[in-house]
């Protein structure tokens, strides 16, 4: 029977271990940790933990302590009836030998005779459902019989050690799938991006192809609707920011784009961009983007006299006290033709209409001689 400071000396293992169990999640580290425990209550600082490879006819020596540099982590070695770790797996309980060169009944490997090992103790290492995982196995080099306290000792170790190795064999195939998951999604990325970009230059080559400024225009415009995908799409490659987009830079990008875009109709017109700290979702940035598209180019458009050199435009977005978003855009050009209101809405003003609806958003547009405005309240996604 183990004396009072034994006796401590294995709860603090069992506390340790429990300690180290929901602190980490790395399986190599526990498993190691549990051996070096293990071995030192019981007074021996030798012992591994084997598990059954993927053929079930072998184990490995999958963690250990005390052992020889090149058996934890390569050694294999057959199991079966002759041997104490198939009794121990077949018979689904503790397995002891006294002394190996006495007890003829089992058949022990050659790195553990090498080791000088004379003593052990197999306790089987269960999972959930009362799946063998393999065994923990504590050696001495010295003759002992082991008690059975040190066999109750190991026996809760062993059942401590199998929901544990369940959880993280759990961790390690959510982190691989993520991981898989999250190289496919940047391969998907970079597909589109590409895609984007082909786009892009195909509509290039097409405006400069042009055998009229209406068609021409009418190009641009839609060189401008790729740029604002281009964008969301460049920067999601760039951060790997798959679920949120930062709207100051994006925004910042988008705009000063387009201002490269219309650089002839833009001389003397001034950007004034005011965003609150904001993250948005992709699917609502993107269509955010197209609505901010819109109304510049617009405003870029058709909104200053060539001549006047006093143009601006402000962007901002902010939050309201509610928690939504406040989208607030303006010029102080012309403003908007008179029949803009009525049902002969231009395509730009339809299209915004249609990309609002979609992020929960109505817009709302006044328009004067000193300039447009276009707020829209939406949700923060």
């Amino acid at each position: 029977m183990p004396n009072r400071e034994q006796y401590i000396e294995r709860q603090k293992a069992l506390g340790d271990f429990g300690e180290l169990a929901l602190r980490s999640d790395h399986l190599l580290e526990v498993l190691s940790q549990a051996c070096h425990l293990v071995g030192r209550a019981l007074g021996t600082n030798l012992a591994k933990i084997l598990e059954i490879t993927p053929g079930g006819d072998q184990v490995l020596v999958k963690a250990g302590v005390g052992w020889e540099p090149g058996i934890v982590g390569s050694t294999r070695f057959p199991f079966g009836d002759k041997t104490a770790e198939g009794q121990a797996i077949e018979q689904r309980r503790p397995i002891t030998t006294t002394n190996i060169a006495t007890d003829t009944k089992y058949e022990r490997p050659k790195f553990m005779r090498n080791a000088g090992v004379v003593a052990t103790i197999n306790v089987p290492i269960l999972l959930p459902g009362a799946i063998v995982y393999g065994l923990l196995q504590v050696d001495s080099l010295e003759e002992r019989d082991f008690s059975q306290e040190d066999i109750d000792f190991v026996r809760t170790y062993a059942m401590f050690l199998g929901p544990v190795i369940d959880r993280l064999h759990k961790v390690h195939s959510l982190q691989e799938s993520l991981s898989k998951n999250q190289r496919l999604l940047r391969e998907l990325e970079h597909r589109i991006k590409n895609n984007i970009g082909a786009i892009g230059s195909l509509v290039r080559t097409k405006v400069r192809e042009a055998n009229s400024d209406e068609t021409r225009e009418a190009l641009k415009v839609v060189e401008a609707r790729v740029e604002t995908l281009r964008l969301v799409h460049e920067q999601l490659y760039a951060t790997d920011a798959f679920e949120s987009l930062c709207m100051r830079e994006y925004v910042s990008k988008l705009v000063e784009g387009l201002r490269n875009l219309h650089e002839e109709a833009v001389k003397g017109v001034s950007l004034s961009i005011d965003i609150d700290d904001v993250g948005l979702a992709t699917d609502t940035a993107m269509p955010l983007g197209l609505i901010v598209n819109e109304f510049v180019t617009n405003s870029f458009k058709y909104a200053f006299d060539d001549d006047d050199g006093q143009g601006e435009i402000a962007i901002r977005i902010t939050r309201t006290e509610g928690g939504n978003l406040l989208l607030h855009l303006s010029d102080n050009g012309t403003g908007l033709p008179e029949d803009s209101a009525t049902s002969h809405k231009g395509t730009g003003m339809q299209l915004i209409e249609g990309l609002a609806r979609q992020i929960g958003g109505e817009p709302r547009f006044t328009s004067s001689g000193a300039g447009t405005i276009l707020e829209m309240e939406f949700p923060d996604s």
